[in-house]
């Protein structure tokens, strides 16, 4: 009697140990952190600000601070921008005949 799930093939050896996966992997992750450091430069001052204070991590902090100044005024972070004010004013929306939500900043009304 034969193996139904027996593979059709055989594959070759691949031989590597998991280098070209880690090489993948690592490729990816320098990828995803670049695409955040240049659309998202406040995410990299917030980073910053969680850290314990110290004289490196206020260098990081003017560092970041001017990445985000820059990265404004070039219009790397519109699409952040425009994302956080669609999701306050989401927020801000009165559902159903509820409430205003009180904003915990200002203590005032929130206007749709």
């Amino acid at each position: 009697m034969s193996d139904l799930y027996e593979f059709p093939a055989d594959l070759p050896d691949q031989g590597d140990d998991g280098h070209a996966t880690l090489q993948w992997t690592c490729t990816i992750v320098v990828m995803a952190t670049f695409g955040l450091a240049l659309f998202n430069p406040a995410a990299i001052s917030g980073w910053v600000d969680d850290l314990p204070p110290g004289p490196t991590n206020v260098r990081l902090a003017a560092i970041g601070e001017s990445w985000a100044e820059t990265a404004d005024r070039v219009g790397f972070g519109l699409g952040h921008a425009k994302l956080h004010a669609a999701w306050k004013t989401a927020e801000r929306i009165d559902w159903k005949g509820r409430q205003p939500v009180e904003m915990a900043a200002t203590n005032q009304p929130a206007t749709p």
